[in-house]
C-alpha cells in the first residue's frame, strides 16, 4: 500500500456495509452479548477476508 493511500483495497471493499445499522441490530438482538474480542462486525470481516483467500474453514486460517 501506497503511503499516500488512505484507504486499503479491503477497506475499499466492505465500506459499502453499514456498520452503524448493522450495530444497531446487534444491539437489539444482543448478538454480542457474550463475547468479548470476536464481534460480529469482526467476525463478518473475518469471513470476507477467509472468501478473498479462498480458505476452506476459519481454522485453516489460524
Amino acid at each position: 500500500m501506497d503511503k499516500n493511500t488512505l484507504i486499503s483495497s479491503f477497506g475499499k471493499w466492505v465500506s459499502p456495509i453499514n456498520i452503524q445499522k448493522l450495530s444497531e441490530q446487534v444491539k437489539e438482538l444482543k448478538q454480542d452479548y457474550y463475547t468479548k474480542k470476536l464481534t460480529t462486525e469482526a467476525y463478518i470481516k473475518l469471513l470476507l477476508v477467509a472468501q478473498l483467500l479462498e480458505f476452506k474453514s476459519l481454522e485453516e486460517m489460524s
